[in-house]
């Protein structure tokens, strides 16, 4: 814990002359540390921001096309990722509108998110479209966190939340190159969320999203793996976000990876691809999962860092959490990596999730929404 003196320095004091870089090895001198740009008062995490953000209701209908089938194929199976309730997120309706056969509403083995499975027998068409139509209710999130308030990781937590403290997950290992970083940036720091927010700053400041990216070759989406990311100097959100992740396990703090979209006021009444957006949580003792999203904080134009390093807007509809979905017996190919818009098998084949090439993904989601504003 720090002492009482440098409380207000909270967020400016982590190695301040030195910050590692996303080459492993090299060192690059800075003159503000990784946490300088955080202005804020004794003891606290800066306070909610007065940006009249209100409780959203959004009214959406979501469309997920495959194509590509295989129309001499026999089975095709498809999972949709569709929304549930979270901590800032409550469905009020939800509606099937179209579906080539009979569907069903199921949970993976870990009950991380719901999914509309739908298995067509004999398709008679190289495509297959789902459409569901749900309201749900979308609360901005914030967390003001009083340093002097945050507890310790204690055993039965790190039981409880054992999972999210896995050092060998698959996309997300701590490797040992990841332990020395994460240890030179917090150092003999304790406080956790001093920690958490040294970590987020770094991956801000050390790697880019793809759309961010100064360099135009960097690849646009992969498998969100965060040896690539740092290899490869950043690359799509779940890059990004698992590179936190790792650096936040090696320091013992529970991190998992959740999984959505973004309803942009420029996209209302329109019928767009959404693209996906993911985002972390970090754990925190007597304050609970706390989420973050590293590329809108790092994002060269909107509501600046601050906002996004303890909490979201309205404007995030949450789909599911984690990774390495369990399906069991009903998927040939074993656990599927994310569930960003669903997956799918054609006679036990995963069909093609990214771009692959001059090929598309034959996995596709658009999205048409309405909003209201509730007082």
């Amino acid at each position: 814990m720090l002492p009482q003196s440098a409380k207000s320095f909270a967020l400016q004091l982590l190695f301040s002359a030195v910050m590692i870089s996303p080459v492993f090895g090299e060192e690059q001198a800075v003159s503000k540390s990784v946490l300088s740009s955080f202005s804020v008062s004794p003891d606290r995490f800066p306070d909610s921001p007065e940006s009249g953000e209100r409780l959203n209701v959004f009214q959406v209908k979501q469309s997920v096309k495959l194509d590509g089938i295989d129309t001499n194929s026999s089975v095709v199976k498809l999972w949709v990722s569709i929304p549930r309730d979270s901590k800032n997120q409550r469905l009020l309706t939800l509606n099937v509108d179209s579906s080539p056969a009979n569907w069903k509403i199921i949970q993976d083995e870990q009950n991380r998110g719901d999914f509309l499975f739908v298995q067509v027998e004999n398709p008679d068409s190289e495509s297959i479209e789902v459409v569901v139509s749900f309201s749900l209710t979308r609360a901005p999130e914030f967390t003001s966190i009083d340093l002097n308030a945050v507890g310790e990781l204690t055993p039965a937590l790190k039981s409880l939340l054992a999972e999210h403290l896995v050092k060998d997950a698959p996309h997300m290992e701590v490797t040992a190159e990841f332990q020395k970083v994460a240890d030179e940036i917090c150092g003999a720091e304790t406080n956790i969320a001093i920690q958490a927010q040294a970590l987020l700053q770094h991956v801000a400041a050390t790697v880019d999203h793809y759309s961010y990216s100064k360099d135009p070759k960097m690849p646009t989406c992969g498998i969100g793996d965060s040896k690539i990311c740092v290899n490869q100097g950043g690359g799509c959100c779940t890059d990004v976000n698992s590179y936190f992740i790792s650096l936040a396990r090696a320091r013992e703090i529970p991190a998992r990876l959740n999984m959505g979209y973004r309803l942009q006021e420029k996209n209302l009444n329109q019928s767009v691809d959404p693209g996906y957006r993911c985002w972390v949580e970090y754990y925190v003792p007597n304050y609970g999962w706390i989420s973050a999203d590293i590329v809108e904080a790092d994002t060269p134009t909107g509501v600046g860092s601050e906002r996004w390093m303890t909490g979201l807007t309205s404007r995030r509809l949450f789909l599911n959490m984690g990774r390495e979905y369990d399906f069991g017996s009903d998927v040939s190919s074993g656990k599927i990596n994310h569930m960003s818009i669903g997956y799918a098998e054609v006679d036990g084949v995963p069909v093609r999730l990214l771009p692959l090439g001059p090929l598309q993904p034959q996995l596709t989601r658009t999205v048409f929404y309405t909003e209201s504003e509730t007082e």
